[in-house]
This record gives structure tokens, C-alpha cells and sequence, in this order.
């Protein structure tokens, strides 16, 4: 048995991708056209939208917000001919092979 704590077994890294023009898009057709007022609708800070936006970590407490504002505002997208969004519609899971 190797005692060699040395090496790690190589693991696929994960993430989760914002569809960042959907996701403005969503926002823009409920009225809110900036980050302040996507902010103040989620109730996110304008710091967890922007760093999210530009491709920063997403957490599940941003993806639940996000969800629920839109879906608040289902009434206003369908007036534009969009379904009340899903998880899957806006966020996409990202996996990379680790190299060995």
C-alpha cells in the first residue's frame, strides 16, 4: 500500500454560467434596466449582480432570487411572449476535464 499523500486523484471542475444576455434581457422587459433596480427587485446588492454579470461565482441564493423576482413578474413577460423562467433557462452548468 503507498503511504504517498503527495498526489491526488485529478477531479473535473464545475461551475454555473449565467446566460448574461437572457438574464438583462428578463430584467429590462419587468423595467428594471439597471443593475440598482435588478438589485433592488432581487434583493441582491448591486456588487453580487455586477460581480455575477461580469462572470463571477454564482451561488445558490443569487440563482434562487433572481428566479423568484422573475417569476413575481410572470404577468409582465407574458404580456412580451415569455414563459415564467426556469433555473435551466438561465443558468447553464459548466464542467472542464482536469488534465492528467
Amino acid at each position: 500500500m503507498s503511504t504517498d499523500t503527495s498526489t491526488t486523484p485529478h477531479q473535473d471542475t464545475a461551475g454555473i454560467r449565467l446566460d448574461v444576455e437572457r438574464y438583462l434581457l428578463l430584467f429590462r422587459l419587468i423595467g428594471c434596466d439597471t443593475l440598482t433596480k435588478i438589485a433592488a427587485e432581487t434583493g441582491l446588492t448591486v456588487r453580487q449582480v455586477r460581480r455575477v454579470r461580469n462572470g463571477g461565482v454564482i451561488g445558490e441564493v443569487f440563482m434562487a432570487r433572481s428566479v423568484a423576482a422573475l417569476r413575481r413578474n410572470a404577468d409582465k413577460l407574458a404580456e412580451y411572449g415569455h414563459a415564467e423562467p426556469t433555473l435551466d433557462d438561465l443558468f447553464t452548468v459548466t464542467t472542464t476535464q482536469s488534465a492528467v
